[in-house]
C-alpha cells in the first residue's frame, strides 16, 4: 500500500507541475519580480521589414513608408 501511495504522489507532482497559475493583475507590470517583454530594436524592425518586402508581403511604397516611420521613431 505504501508503494502505491508513493506512485500516486509522484505521478500527481509530475502532472501538476504545469498547472501553476500566477496572478499578474495587480496593475504594476514593471515592479520587482515582474518580467518585462523585450521590444524589438529599430535595426531588427528594419530587417523584418526588408524580409517582408523580399517575400512580396509588402510593396516598395509600403516599405519606404514603414521604414521612414521606424527611423523617425513612430511605430
Amino acid at each position: 500500500m505504501k508503494h502505491k501511495s508513493m506512485i500516486i504522489v509522484l505521478f500527481s507532482s509530475l502532472v501538476l507541475t504545469g498547472c501553476i497559475y500566477v496572478d499578474d493583475t495587480d496593475g504594476d507590470r514593471h515592479g520587482p519580480g515582474s518580467a518585462r517583454i523585450a521590444q524589438p530594436t529599430a535595426g531588427q524592425e528594419l530587417l523584418d521589414l526588408n524580409r517582408a518586402r523580399e517575400a512580396g508581403l509588402i510593396n516598395n511604397a509600403e516599405y519606404q513608408q514603414a521604414k521612414e516611420a521606424i527611423l523617425a521613431g513612430i511605430h
